[in-house]
């Protein structure tokens, strides 16, 4: 089955430990290496979760935890910058594997002041693929290819394609956002009993 994932939290509490500031680099001017349309959810040029590659130009290099102190709260090594997964290098090791040359890893390093208290890696899906199951899913899917919404009070059943998702291990859904990875990628890295990440199984049929 594929996973949503979510960093940058410890599984048993809802606080977050990962509240970083850059320190060089620009987000505001971070754009899409291509943000043509495709047919499914809006695109927007400075978005770096949408499943594109983003142009390195202007992508920090350092990043500053503000919110705590090491002391108090030891660092992931799963964490968040503006909304983005910030990784480790065994999740690095393991997609590469998996799928080389794929994606995207900018270097980051971490700071608390003028120390720095490890090092990971700004991840960037580039892989955006309809993985969504063509029947399963309710309320079907429309011509488009988006699930509607549900009556008021119904939840939708959102249902993925174990034959769409052979072969790829890390994507972005185009009619159902999210950070997704595939059992055998969620398998090795749970097996490194690493911090910070959290999964939450995913229909398929």
């Amino acid at each position: 089955m594929p996973f949503h994932i979510t960093g940058g939290k410890q599984p048993e509490t809802d606080d977050s430990t990962t509240s970083f500031d850059e320190l060089d680099g620009d987000r505001k001017q971070i754009c899409l290496v291509d943000p043509a349309p495709d047919g499914g959810a809006l695109i927007m040029p400075s978005s770096m979760e949408v499943g594109r590659p983003i142009l390195p130009d202007h992508v920090p290099t350092k990043l500053e935890r503000v919110n705590c102190s090491i002391k108090t709260r030891p660092l992931l090594d799963f964490n968040r910058w503006r909304g983005i997964t910030l990784v480790p290098q065994a999740f690095k090791d393991i997609l590469e594997e998996l799928e080389p040359n794929t994606h995207q890893f900018f270097p980051m390093d971490y700071f608390e002041g003028a120390d720095k208290i490890g090092e990971g890696y700004l991840f960037i899906f580039c892989k955006r693929l309809d993985t969504l199951h063509d029947t399963a899913c309710w309320p079907e899917r429309d011509a488009r290819g988006f699930i509607p919404r549900p009556p008021r009070s119904k939840e939708a059943k959102v249902v993925f394609s174990k034959e769409k998702i052979a072969g790829h291990h890390a994507w972005v859904d185009k009619f159902a956002r999210g950070r997704r990875i595939s059992d055998e990628f969620a398998e090795r890295l749970q097996a490194l009993n690493l911090t910070g990440l959290n999964y939450n199984p995913m229909q398929i049929a």
